[in-house]
């Protein structure tokens, strides 16, 4: 039984795994990754240099970026925005660097560094990265009077008090969160 899974080995995956577990290291807490490799996106985006954040720290001026979705991402940016996504490497000893059209990458030029950084904090923080675990299911179950989650995978079945889902658009999790009941526009 996890305290906490999460579906989808990519840097959101991680990222939010290392948060949560930061915030109480008692709990017991996976990654399901369907893939034999973690964080292969970010292996190649900004070219292997890994694009980490862009150099916008008012949170107003980042929603412009985001033209469908400005009015629901600025709360969420008032709460935690590109200042402290740099926070959060700098504290790892990765130093990110500007570039002149405002693309943050590591001061290192290789996406491997994200990489590391995350592999490691998981390591440190005991959080269990288990691949080739595509998820098939997914139910909603009573545990001791609580709703609690089933997450079935091609490897094994796992129970878990918390279910984060960070898979991206991924057609297959979609369908298996239609059938709890969500909707995806």
């Amino acid at each position: 039984m996890f305290d906490v899974l999460i579906i989808g080995g990519g840097a959101a995956g991680f990222y939010a795994a290392i948060h949560i577990a930061e915030a109480d290291l008692t709990l017991k807490i996976a990654i399901l990754e369907r893939g034999k490799e973690v964080l292969s996106k970010v292996k190649v985006s900004g070219g292997g240099r890994c694009n980490v954040t862009h150099a916008e720290f008012d949170p107003k001026q980042l929603t412009q970026n985001y033209p469908r979705g400005e009015k629901e991402l600025l709360g969420p940016f008032h709460t935690y925005c590109s200042g402290d996504t740099v926070q959060f490497f700098e504290e790892r000893d990765v130093p990110l660097k500007i570039e002149e059209d405002g693309r943050m990458f590591p001061v290192s030029n290789s996406s491997q560094t994200i990489i590391d950084c995350f592999l490691n904090e998981a390591q440190r923080l005991g959080i269990q990265v288990l691949k080739h675990s595509s998820v098939t299911e997914i139910e909603s179950v009573e545990l001791e009077n609580v709703t609690s989650w089933k997450v079935t995978s091609i490897k094994s079945t796992y129970e878990t008090k918390k279910l984060l889902v960070a898979t991206g658009s991924n057609p297959k999790i979609w369908s298996l969160l239609k059938n709890l009941g969500h909707t995806i526009d």
